[in-house]
């Protein structure tokens, strides 16, 4: 979850302009999920999105100044970055798939990063087509496009708006930091650890148990046993005592020093006190008895969930502390009974000692005749 004490502010002014009364009727909050539902946007611990209503090509920015001090940018040009993603960029053409005169940006951060974040509006054109568009608003090349973003950080949702024109210096909307490090927040944010249950079950239940709504991509079960991990498998690490997670399969396969193939892996083959968590795609998925089950969940969802999440964190550090005591237990175990089958030969092998010592075993038996 996002750490306590994070610094939040809303720009109370804009470079370029001030809303409108007209424009903020607009661009509600109800419209605004209207169309992230039509594009198919997705959510995180933190989302930003731009609405406006015109063909103009403006742009939503994310910039992420990381406690390291580099700067990562999330924007048309480079949609992945500092553990977010632009998933819905509109309006570059003007046709076809991806432009609209009800348009809408998205930038979500399913794990986000410790640092300064800053959250910005740019246009790269104002379109102007008599044919196409003959609406008077869409006439003068040199207008001001109304516009608002929504700022959503784990289920609390702020805005701001603004007009801007091309050609206009990018519009700041809101600024705001984020404690913890490059490895992300961790510990939720949109994920939540549901605990085993004691008979085998599948996504589609669980689900419907908890009341999550499942999305393609969103479920992950743990590895409890040792099994094949297929190539290009998504996966997640989370540190069960830090309660944080680290995320994607390239950066797990790096943590833990596996090659990027096909594997075999178990519990035993995993850092003391971490989890691994496999994704799955399949809503039928079969999860056995006894195995952890991880949802990348809406922030309202995980919310609504913390209680869940905490006993599921709380079952696996006692299952962790269980196995490093049952593999120490074991070996003590094996070694007391090398020691007792040792002590139990040795009167055995001094008694074997002395008999080849005595002078009769030295000489051989006479032969009968």
């Amino acid at each position: 979850a996002l750490r306590a004490g994070a610094v939040f502010r809303v720009a109370h002014s804009v470079r370029c302009s001030s809303p409108s009364a007209a424009m903020a009727m607009s661009l509600d909050l109800g419209e605004l999920n209207k169309r992230l539902s039509r594009e198919k946007a997705k959510s995180g611990a933190i989302t930003a999105s731009l609405i406006w209503n015109d063909p103009a090509d403006l742009d939503l920015h994310a910039q992420v100044t990381l406690k390291s001090g580099k700067t990562e940018h999330i924007f048309y040009g480079n949609k992945k970055a500092a553990g977010g993603h632009l998933d819905v960029d509109m309006n570059v053409a003007d046709r076809g798939k991806g432009f609209s005169l009800n348009p809408v940006e998205n930038i979500y951060f399913s794990n986000p990063m410790g640092g300064k974040y800053k959250i910005y509006v740019t246009n790269a054109g104002t379109k102007t087509d008599p044919k196409r568009w003959p609406q008077p608003a869409f006439k003068d090349p040199r207008r001001k496009v109304p516009f608002k973003v929504y700022l959503n950080r784990e289920g609390k949702v702020s805005n701001a708006g603004g007009k801007i024109s091309d050609g206009c210096r990018a519009v700041s909307c809101f600024q705001f930091s984020i404690a913890g490090g490059a490895e992300g927040t961790g510990g939720g944010g949109c994920y939540i650890v549901f605990p085993p249950m004691d008979k085998q079950t599948t996504f589609k239940e669980l689900c419907a148990k908890y009341k999550v709504e499942w999305k393609v991509g969103s479920g992950f079960y743990a590895v409890a046993r040792s099994e094949k991990i297929h190539n290009g498998k998504e996966m997640l690490l989370q540190n069960l005592k830090t309660d944080k997670f680290t995320v994607g399969r390239s950066k797990c396969l790096k943590f833990l020093s596996w090659p990027d193939s096909e594997l075999k892996k178990g519990p035993k083959d995993l850092p003391a006190d971490h989890m691994l968590f496999v994704q799955s795609t399949s809503y039928n998925r079969v999860i056995p008895p006894g195995t952890h089950v991880l949802f990348e969940v809406t922030p309202a969802e995980h919310a609504k969930h913390k209680k869940v999440n905490a006993a599921a964190l709380k079952e696996a550090q006692k299952r962790a502390k269980e196995m490093a005591g049952g593999s120490g237990g074991a070996a003590a175990k094996a070694g007391a009974k090398a020691k007792a089958k040792a002590a139990a030969a040795a009167p055995k092998a001094k008694a074997a000692a002395k008999r080849a010592a005595s002078p009769g075993a030295a000489a051989p038996a006479p032969k009968r005749r």
